[in-house]
């Protein structure tokens, strides 16, 4: 259970990297952040699906990073858990793609001319990404929203909170350790000995070593990640296979 104590304690003992005059804690743990935040990207590590807000009348876009977002420490949607959830007023649950499709703009734009001016409805029909003049990231509603009663619920990959205390695991900053990532946290310590290696001690043998023991920790990270949301899938595949059991089965 790497907390970030645990996790400075598996860096130093790579005994290149055990001398903290050469590599001090307070640089050691930049880069442990760093790395907790690179492997929530890269594997998929802390996934959140409490992105959930009320609908704005007439507003067409909502801030996921930037500005007063919608969600915390949004990196990107989290697709094999279907994205976005859309309640309209009337308490109807709706899915992508069963009842509304993820486009661009410039698809808007090529196959729904004037789709700006269309009249404001809570039967959502496309939701898109995009930018603001300030950069903040939006995810965009066609069309707009009518009332404030419908709602939108994100499954999101965060980038987490970086660890402030010893005692505090990754992601949550907290005493609370995700135990499900808790067999590939150790691909936080392997990016960091990487990038100690990189910088600090110039071994580039040592520090390509090292990326590699990162990447096979995010690939197996992920995969299992994605193996939570297959859970659904699987379970109609053997659904569909009893149904068929028992119309065509046994006499």
């Amino acid at each position: 259970m790497p907390t970030l104590s645990d996790l400075r304690a598996r860096v130093r003992l790579d005994r290149a990297l055990s001398n903290t005059t050469l590599l001090s804690n307070a640089n050691l743990d930049i880069l442990l952040n760093e790395g907790a935040a690179q492997l929530a990207n890269d594997a998929d590590a802390f996934i959140l699906g409490s992105g959930t807000w009320a609908g704005v009348a007439s507003a067409r876009t909502y801030v996921l990073s930037g500005s007063s977002p919608k969600v915390t420490n949004f990196l990107d949607i989290y697709w094999p858990a279907g994205g976005l959830v859309y309640t309209q007023s009337s308490g109807k649950t709706k899915i992508a793609p069963n009842h509304f499709r993820f486009v661009s703009e410039a698809w808007l734009n090529l196959h729904v001319p004037g789709w700006q001016d269309a009249t404001a409805s809570d039967t959502l029909q496309y939701v898109y990404l995009s930018y603001d003049s300030d950069g903040n990231l939006l995810l965009g509603v066609h069309p707009k929203t009518s009332t404030t009663t419908p709602t939108f619920k994100l499954y999101y990959k965060s980038r987490g909170t970086d660890m402030s205390e010893t005692g505090n695991y990754p992601w949550t900053n907290s005493t609370t350790n995700l135990a499900h990532t808790d067999p590939y946290q150790v691909g936080i310590a392997y990016y960091a000995m990487s990038k100690a290696h990189e910088t600090f001690t110039m071994k580039q043998d040592r520090a390509l070593h090292y990326k590699e023991q990162y990447l096979e920790q995010a690939l197996a990270l992920r995969e299992s990640q994605q193996k939570l949301f297959a859970a659904e899938v699987e379970g109609s595949m053997e659904e569909g296979m009893l149904e068929a059991a028992d119309t065509f089965g046994s006499l």
